[in-house]
């Protein structure tokens, strides 16, 4: 099942324009420049197990996190919060990614294996 793009993506004054690819599996935000080119991701994946999130920022590299979707309760629905979250599997993550990449625009497809490539280590910065 590949990513599909949402066509009503809520923009934050002052912050890149954000694009969202939504899958059962994964979910990735895009921010993008004035000409297009993908500035930086936020990766979610394993969304219905023990989900988590990988980002990546240009002049600040990799941030990962673990997410608690705020249902620790039966009839509870708070906000979900991320906590700091070291581990990384790269390749497992960058493999799940190209499976269901397919149907993204190249250069975003290309700037997310890129950079999710480029991960090393726990602390989250290139080698």
């Amino acid at each position: 099942m590949s990513l599909r793009e949402l066509p009503r993506v809520q923009q934050v004054t002052g912050e890149a324009r954000r694009r969202w690819f939504h899958g059962h599996e994964m979910d990735l935000v895009i921010w993008e420049g004035a000409e297009g080119a993908p500035l930086g991701f936020q990766l979610a994946y394993d969304k219905h197990r023990n989900e988590h999130s990988i980002e990546w920022r240009a002049g600040r590299g990799f941030v990962h996190y673990q997410v608690d979707d705020g249902e620790a309760m039966a009839l509870s629905k708070e906000t979900p919060f991320l906590y700091h979250d070291g581990a990384f599997e790269r390749d497992r993550v960058l493999a799940q990614f190209l499976a269901v990449a397919g149907g993204l625009p190249a250069t975003i497809r290309e700037f997310v294996a890129a950079r999710l490539s480029e991960f090393e280590d726990a602390g989250g910065r290139p080698g």
